[in-house]
């Protein structure tokens, strides 16, 4: 009998790189979907973003599961993942 996780809200700011495939949002989806923190995402959107000269800074709001035994704070351990802030 499997029991369902719990969806968590994070504000996160993170770097998606310029060439990315696909729209902005689909970055900063690949770069959430590359934290071993997160099981999936139910929801990304994005809330802002500032071009540099090699990235795209992006800042989003975001509804995941968490893989079990990982917290919120765990997905900032991720690789271009700048700061993550737990919605209460």
């Amino acid at each position: 009998m499997s029991m369902e996780l719990a969806v968590t809200r994070v504000a996160v700011r993170l770097w998606v790189p310029r060439g990315a495939a696909g729209d902005l949002a689909g970055g900063a989806q690949q770069v959430l979907d590359d934290a071993q923190a997160i099981d999936r995402i139910e929801t990304l959107d994005v809330t802002g973003f500032r071009p540099t000269a090699t990235d795209i800074r992006v800042d989003l709001d975001a509804r995941v599961v968490l893989a079990p035994g990982d917290d919120a704070a765990a997905i900032g351990d991720a690789f271009g993942i700048l700061e993550v802030e737990v919605d209460a």
